[in-house]
């Protein structure tokens, strides 16, 4: 973020934000997806594939939830 000056006031520019939907997309996604990631706990972890689909699972759970935290504000 880059400060610039206007009316002797500092003001902050405000990064870029996802169009509604896809916000509102992002945070329910973040809201569901654990319940997958338990799935795959529940079957257990024994192969590298299911290790690779949990980790994927958590990195696109954390990823929604960036993406998705304003939602609603």
């Amino acid at each position: 973020m880059s400060p610039f000056i206007t009316d002797d006031r500092l003001t902050v520019a405000k990064p870029p934000s996802l169009p509604g939907p896809l916000k509102a997309g992002a945070f329910w996604t973040a809201v569901l997806m654990p319940f997958l990631a338990l799935g795959v706990l529940a079957s257990g972890l024994g192969s590298p594939l299911e290790y690779l689909a949990f980790t994927a699972l958590l990195v696109a759970n954390v990823l929604a939830l960036v993406a998705g935290h304003d939602y609603g504000q």
